[in-house]
């Protein structure tokens, strides 16, 4: 082949208007003729195929191919399956050829060149066959591009004919899930196929004026699926021209079944109403190349909002109405999908954004698609447009039920599970998934799930969900689950059978039951221990009827604690112990404690009288009262052995201070009278037993309210700084022989006996009497560090106390081997200990003793 060098050198660039986009083959043997035809085609992007260096099987992509005689066998089968695979997109080859191989060409070659050009030939001529095929092509693809626009509509076009009888030439896939008929099926055939017995001859009357007139009409008729079903058809025609001459019909039809028969059920009803079931869900509008709305179908006028007059002729983005995106941001033109649809020549599908028109907004999806003219150039879109609202807002219901379900599943510290036999996947939702510490998007298969169980609760887990699988009947159990971090909760395992279509599916719930399971373990040691220990416990209500009692109750009274139940308390009790319990109530009501103590005498199943103390405390249900807890302890021998002491304590000291002082007397009067030496030294010895003995029992007199472990209100906060530099001014007018020091803050408060100050006298006098009058006595108070303790230190150094003394006095009680040869010391420590405080007794070097009374800080 040759190509003349006048073609190269005149207008290489004639092909103004190709778009440098569009690539072109070059398949063509001689490299002169290759440099010629690239140079001469310029405008586009050229691409050279050579025999030998590439696989001959595959070509690159091209929008036309150029081949000559020499390679066109060698390319002829991947062209022909190249234009197999457009399919209605038109894939140009343009043959060229010698004058000598026309002839052969003409005998020879099949349908895939699309034009054969003779050469060598004009450049004009060369530049306007290659500009006509890719013209071709353009057209092709935009007629590929507006097919697959239709057929994504969810309304029904049609495409028919304008002369003789109108047969279809297209329909899309909405008219085929409409009618029930497949497109071979009706295309070549009139639409009235989808009349009937019960169509409107005045609907069809005005559709054939229409086609007559060449003009659109809209009408709403009775039409027949497939089947034989009826519907209601919202149809709509308009007529296509081209250069004047009317050539086709395109319809609109929209299953309008529902709504027609709701406005004949309510055509007496208001015009809101009419309004609504007129509504049509789609709309579609028509804009030109400035994205003006120059076409609009009655359901985009009302999607929109506005009447034709107002929508026809404004931009889509009107004042009139806003626009907004998914955030509800204003929306300009350049976010809209119109330009680009017009520019790139492509098919936008989805688009979503907001309209608010009179303060109500509402939610559109739009799919848009170019439109071109006659000579392949966009003149503008065309848009559908769904009004989606309702399912905006039963998506935003489902999202909001999801958050609800999973703040249940948190507040219930509870999660669901599933498993399907056919995909053998165990399902965890985000409560479950939360328990055991994995991911909730993560599956599991059935092994994998009961790895999660306890090592001792996964034969039960299975053989529970063994019998769920069998009998299909629900289970529940409770074990134990191990998290992915080690911890070990109890849990309530729930499962039922659910049968889908092509599998066994199984569901059920976890429920989270550690605290549950831990607080009924306490309850049942709680229950336990009421029901071992020998003291009475019974709760009654607000009307003092027995509700429960333990089995010492019954035991007091010889009966079953089932016998109890309703029974008043006075009626077991009596009037008494009811009175007594009512003043106990009204005092826990008025708040002035949180519990009571009373005593009452009640009688036994031998009849005979016992004292008991009863200790109560307030129920309550809601914030109100219900009723008491109470607790009984039998105190007969408890206060009769009290009195006894009582008497005994009072004889003792009675009789002891009688009798001393008339042993002193007697000391006396010996010490006055004998002369013998040893006479005197025994009275002496009398009279210093006889002061000894009297100051024990003036001793056990001052610290008697300290002998009582039980008496707690006598412990108040004080000043012991004070307290104590009180006892050293007293001591050092008393012993001033000895060298007695303090050291305290200006206001040290803790919690004391009222005796405290006596006892810090007796540990001063002490010291006293064990070191001489000249011994040495430093005393000092403080805060401990890092405790909530004050401590007051006493420290001597005298001969110290001694061991087996002070053995005694730490241990808390006295044998034979181990005594102490005073009262003052225990009476120290009593007081120490009704003062919950602590006492410590240890050597001071090289001689003495420190005594440390630790007392809880006020």
């Amino acid at each position: 082949m040759t190509v003349s060098e006048d073609a190269s050198r005149n207008g290489a660039r004639s092909a103004r208007d190709a778009s440098d986009e569009e690539r072109i083959l070059l398949a063509v043997r001689g490299a002169r003729d290759r440099e010629l035809l690239a140079g001469l085609l310029d405008a586009y992007e050229v691409v050279v195929w050579e025999r030998g260096h590439e696989d001959e099987s595959q070509l690159p992509e091209f929008d036309l191919c150029i081949v000559d005689m020499a390679t066109y066998s060698a390319v002829a089968d991947a062209l022909d399956e190249r234009k197999a695979d457009a399919g209605d997109r038109f894939v140009p080859v343009l043959l060229t050829v010698t004058q000598d191989e026309q002839r052969v060409a003409a005998r020879r070659l099949d349908d895939v060149p699309d034009d054969v050009l003779a050469v060598p030939a004009p450049s004009a001529v060369i530049r306007s066959r290659v500009e006509s095929l890719l013209q071709t092509r353009r057209q092709s693809l935009q007629l590929a591009l507006y097919r697959r626009a239709m057929d994504s509509a969810t309304v029904g076009i049609t495409i028919t004919e304008a002369d003789d009888d109108q047969p279809l030439t297209y329909v899309n896939d909405a008219f085929e899930e409409m009618t029930g008929y497949d497109s071979s099926e009706v295309i070549g055939r009139n639409c009235r196929f989808l009349q009937g017995d019960d169509t409107d001859p005045e609907a069809v009357e005005t559709l054939h004026e229409a086609v007559d007139a060449g003009e659109s009409a809209a009408v709403g008729l009775t039409n027949y699926r497939k089947d034989g079903t009826p519907f209601w058809n919202d149809l709509k025609i308009s007529p296509v021209y081209d250069d004047g001459e009317l050539t086709h019909f395109v319809g609109f039809q929209t299953d309008a079944t529902v709504r027609h028969a709701l406005r004949n059920q309510l055509v007496n009803e208001t015009q809101t109403l009419k309004q609504l079931f007129e509504a049509s869900p789609v709309g579609i509008v028509v804009l030109d190349e400035d994205e003006i709305i120059m076409r609009a179908n009655e359901s985009a006028q009302e999607i929109l909002g506005l009447g034709r007059s107002v929508v026809l002729g404004q931009p889509y983005d009107a004042p009139e109405w806003e626009l907004v995106d998914e955030r509800g941001e204003p929306l300009d033109r350049g976010g809209l999908p119109f330009e680009r649809a017009r520019e790139a020549g492509e098919t936008v599908k989805g688009f979503e954004h907001g309209i608010e028109v009179g303060g109500d907004r509402r939610w559109l999806v739009v799919n848009a698609a170019p439109l071109t003219g006659s000579s392949g150039e966009r003149i503008g879109v065309i848009a559908v447009i769904e009004d989606v609202t309702e399912l905006k807002r039963q998506q935003r219901d489902r999202e909001r039920l999801l958050d609800l379900f999973d703040q249940s599943q948190k507040i219930a510290s509870v999660g669901a599970w599933e498993f399907n036999t056919r995909t053998g996947e165990v399902l965890f939702t985000s409560g479950l998934a939360e328990l055991v510490g994995v991911d909730p998007r993560e599956t599991f298969d059935l092994e994998e799930a009961f790895a999660f169980y306890h090592p001792e609760d996964e034969h039960e887990a299975r053989a529970a969900f063994g019998r769920l699988v069998t009998t299909g009947e629900e289970q529940s159990v409770e074990c134990r689950l191990e998290t992915m971090d080690g911890e070990t909760r109890w849990v309530n395992v729930r499962g039922v059978a659910a049968r889908e279509t092509d599998a066994a599916v199984y569901r059920g719930t976890v429920q989270d039951i550690t605290e549950r399971k831990a607080r009924s373990e306490e309850l049942e040691r709680y229950e336990r221990i009421v029901e071992t220990t020998a003291d009475p416990i019974y709760t009654l209500d607000d009307n003092l009827r027995f509700v429960l009692a333990n089995s010492a109750t019954a035991d007091l009274l010889d009966c079953d604690p089932g016998e109890l139940t309703g029974e008043h308390v006075s009626a077991v009790f009596g009037e008494r112990h009811a009175q007594a319990l009512l003043e106990a109530i009204a005092s826990l009501l008025s708040g002035d404690s949180a519990e009571e103590t009373i005593e009452t005498v009640v009688v036994d199943r031998g009849g005979a009288e016992r004292q008991f103390q009863t200790t109560i405390a307030a129920k309550s249900s809601g914030g109100e009262f219900d009723g008491i807890v109470c607790v009984g302890r039998d105190v007969t021998e408890l206060r009769e052995r009290e009195r006894r002491l009582s008497v005994l304590d009072r004889v003792i000291r009675h009789n002891l201070r009688n009798k001393m002082n008339i042993a002193q007397a007697h000391a006396a009067m010996l010490l006055e009278a004998a002369d013998d030496a040893d006479v005197r030294e025994s009275a002496a010895a009398i009279e210093r037993a006889a002061d000894e003995l009297l100051s024990i029992a003036e001793t056990a007199r001052k610290f008697s309210s300290a002998l009582d472990p039980d008496v707690t209100e006598r412990v108040q906060p004080q000043n012991v700084a004070d307290r104590v530099r009180s006892v050293v001014e007293g001591a050092q007018l008393s012993y001033p022989g000895a060298t007695i020091t303090v050291d305290a803050p200006e206001n040290v408060r803790a919690l004391a006996h009222a005796t405290f100050e006596l006892a810090v006298n007796e540990l001063v006098d002490n010291a006293v009497a064990y070191g001489g009058d000249d011994v040495e006595i430093e005393l000092s108070v403080a805060e401990a560090d890092g405790a909530e303790q004050v401590t007051v230190r006493i420290a001597d150094n005298g001969p110290g106390l001694p061991a087996l003394e002070r053995e005694s006095l730490m241990s808390g009680r006295e044998s034979p081997l181990r005594h102490t040869n005073g009262l003052g010391l225990w009476f120290v420590r009593w007081t120490v200990t009704n003062s919950n405080g602590t006492m410590e007794i240890r050597d001071n070097e090289p001689s003495g003793t420190i005594i440390e009374l630790r007392l809880p800080k006020a």
